[in-house]
């Protein structure tokens, strides 16, 4: 049965905003299933893919690896590292700004775009 997205909201730093899409992106911060493919023209169909580990790992410190990027209709630029408290799609808490922008353009709306990471 399909699931309408429909009636999904987001709210930052008491901020209700009118979106007009969501996407929520989880991420391995730890590192460990982070590979790198060094698979090469050699291979033969079939082949497995071929991978080594990263040489260097970031730190999962404080990270859940959660982003939320939004499209919106309205004016409000959202200051890059700004910080405030998030409530999308099921997710809540702190969260700080990664980017964000706003579109002006002719015959249409003003149009903002923006990228949080949940803490």
């Amino acid at each position: 049965m399909a699931t309408y997205s429909q009636g999904q909201t987001i709210s930052f730093a008491g901020t209700n905003f009118t979106v007009t899409s969501i996407t929520v992106n989880f991420s391995d911060v730890s590192g460990e299933t982070d590979k790198i493919d060094v698979s090469h023209l050699g291979l033969a169909v079939g082949d497995a893919m071929l991978t080594v580990p990263r040489p260097l790992r970031g730190s999962a410190t404080g990270e859940t690896g959660k982003e939320v990027s939004f499209d919106y209709i309205g004016t409000t630029q959202l200051a890059g590292g700004s910080s405030g408290t998030i409530s999308a799609v099921g997710l809540s808490g702190n969260a700080t700004v990664v980017s964000s922008s706003v579109t002006y353009a002719v015959n249409d709306v003003v149009r903002g775009s923006a990228t949080i990471r949940v803490a």
